[in-house]
């Protein structure tokens, strides 16, 4: 399965969390470049190209997500030997990467980069009919999509693949406003619902879509019709939801 760490991106809305590696964003606006943001968020370009799978640099759109790796926002109490601490690093490499004296103050807000990345957990998973699948599969009194077979996607995100047919209505499992309704490459049309409690839950690879940003839904009403991967040439969809910035597993996230 081809990695869609890069795609992930467009589906974190949160930037406040401490830890930016943990899935924070920055939504490119015009004249943004990833020097720019390198120089803001004080991370090697490399990384960033590295860390989002960026195979053209030079081919950046407005409104194109890039996530923001290793990167810690300082908070109150924090200092350079408690940061330091807390990433197993010595305070003079901290402060080498980041371009600050062993001095320094921190002040609450900054921006430290972190040369190292958190590894998620991942379950165990057990192979069946050639395909992987999760133990949590036998939920089958959930509301899904669709109602297609679903394996699940892994790696630096937790989601599902569902296989269909071309044209196959998918339908949203929970109430919300749609904020997003947007195609993206490889991916179809990309549709997303916030929750009441702030949930975003993400729907992607539709030919046609039904709803418009700013649309209210509930569970069950029609968002879009399934399309063709235009990569593996089948027709399938794809499920993640996320809390915070966070991922969550689809098969626990709350319907209704």
């Amino acid at each position: 399965m081809r990695s869609i760490a890069f795609f992930i991106s467009i589906l974190i809305f949160s930037v406040s969390l401490p830890l930016l590696g943990e899935g924070v964003s920055v939504t490119l606006k015009k004249g943004d470049t990833l020097y720019k943001i390198s120089r803001e968020y004080k991370i090697p370009v490399t990384d960033i190209i590295k860390y989002n799978e960026i195979t053209d640099p030079g081919n950046l759109m407005v409104g194109m997500i890039i996530r923001i790796p290793s990167v810690y926002i300082v908070e109150k109490g924090d200092t350079l030997y408690g940061v330091s601490k807390k990433f197993n690093m010595k305070i003079e490499d901290l402060c080498s990467v980041n371009g600050i004296d062993t001095d320094h103050l921190l002040k609450i807000g900054e921006k430290l980069y972190i040369p190292q990345e958190k590894k998620p957990e991942t379950k165990p998973l057990t192979v069946q009919n050639n395909d992987t699948v999760r133990e949590e599969d036998s939920h089958n009194d959930i509301l899904w999509p669709h109602e297609g077979k679903r394996i699940p996607i892994t790696g630096k995100l937790r989601g599902e693949e569902i296989i269909g047919k071309r044209g196959d209505t998918i339908i949203s499992v929970s109430t919300g406003r749609v904020v997003w309704v947007a195609p993206y490459r490889g991916y179809g049309n990309l549709i997303m619902i916030e929750t009441p409690n702030k949930m975003i839950y993400a729907y992607g690879g539709n030919e046609e879509t039904l709803v418009r940003v700013g649309d209210v839904v509930t569970p069950g009403t029609k968002i879009g019709k399934m399309g063709i991967d235009p990569i593996e040439k089948s027709a399938k969809a794809y499920f993640f939801v996320y809390k915070e910035g966070k991922p969550v597993d689809p098969v626990k996230a709350p319907r209704g």
